[in-house]
């Protein structure tokens, strides 16, 4: 496995220039295996276990990371207490860990800017990370950030969006003009955002970074198309907006949310990994017109993503509890950049 240095880059949002804290070390080993989950309502669960024995060099978590938007703060640190003190996190600490939110774990379901509490949720969410108390990620509003690892040549940028700290409403219709995944629509009012003016202007910077592959990370999907429930299809106008920042760049998609797993493609390849430890209830995807892969999978699962230099492709999997892969897809780095 590799050894990855403590001085690993980091492009954190709110410093007044651009460009990495600390020069990368020239021994550093590539990024090969990333694993990525969302969606935990327990800290013990077989896949849990599971997943600390999978080849692993990163971990991504992808957002609700704990279940507490029903009983406000508090019950935001006694959950996040129960997490840092489990067995499945104390586990990952010998490898980077990073992690962005979704509505759970941000305080309110389906929420977003208008979340009252969503200051006190941020500090929670850094004291559940153990950022520094000088960190520029505690002074920042929203909890975007973004990580480079490897030498020149094989760099990999992990961009952690925050599609809640700024996201406007979502448009809703009536129940009986509702999709199979739930009453939200796509809006025509392009005055509306998902991620905001001031994480749209950094992340422009963070992607003038040198980096020969970028791995975005979004809590609700990006590439399917509406389905009724939270997706970037939501905000077509913010959708579009991404894909035309990707163009030139070799990037992939991460996502979450969903509490089932499905491979899209919309401009940009979406590969979706939840839930860690739920089983989705009506086990029915929703219709995507997008999906590339024929199978979707509907019980505890995780994400693993492993990057072969020699060959120049990612392949990304599906895992369920038992081991066994459940969806997979082999992607040259030629075919992920947006053009």
């Amino acid at each position: 496995m590799p050894n990855f240095k403590s001085n690993r880059r980091s492009f954190l949002a709110g410093l007044p220039a651009i460009g990495w804290i600390a020069a990368h070390a020239a021994e550093e080993q590539p990024l090969q295996n990333i694993v990525f989950g969302s969606c935990l309502d327990t800290h013990e669960h077989p896949m849990l276990d599971l997943t600390l024995t999978l080849p692993r060099d990163l971990f991504i978590f992808m957002g609700d990371n704990i279940y507490a938007d029903k009983g406000g703060i508090p019950m935001m640190q006694e959950k996040y207490a129960l997490l840092k003190n489990s067995r499945f996190f104390l586990g990952l600490k010998n490898k980077p860990i990073l992690a962005t939110w979704d509505d759970h774990d941000f305080g309110l379901n389906d929420g977003g800017a208008e979340y009252a509490q969503k200051k006190e949720a941020q500090a929670e969410f850094w004291n559940w990370l153990d950022e520094p108390a000088d960190s520029p990620r505690r002074k920042q509003e929203g909890v975007y950030h973004a990580q480079s690892f490897g030498p020149v040549g094989k760099r990999v940028q992990v961009i952690m969006l925050d599609t809640r700290y700024f996201r406007s409403p979502l448009k809703k219709v009536p129940k009986e003009k509702a999709m199979l995944g739930g009453t939200s629509a796509p809006t025509d009012d392009e005055t509306t955002t998902i991620l905001g003016a001031a994480q749209w202007r950094w992340l422009e910077r963070a992607l003038e970074e040198p980096a020969e592959l970028r791995v975005i990370v979004s809590s609700i999907q990006f590439a399917p198309e509406a389905h009724g429930g939270e997706c970037w299809a939501n905000f077509p106008h913010e959708q579009r907006r991404m894909l035309k920042l990707l163009n030139g760049h070799k990037a992939v998609v991460l996502s979450g949310d969903r509490h089932w797993c499905e491979f899209s493609h919309h401009g940009v390849f979406d590969f979706t990994s939840s839930s860690m430890t739920q089983k989705h209830p009506r086990g029915t995807p929703t219709l995507n017109k997008h999906r590339i892969a024929p199978k979707t999978y509907h019980l505890p699962n995780v994400g693993h993503l492993h990057i072969d230099w020699v060959a120049a492709t990612i392949t990304v999997k599906i895992i369920g509890e038992d081991g066994g892969m459940e969806i997979d897809r082999q992607v040259s780095f030629s075919e992920l950049r947006q053009v």
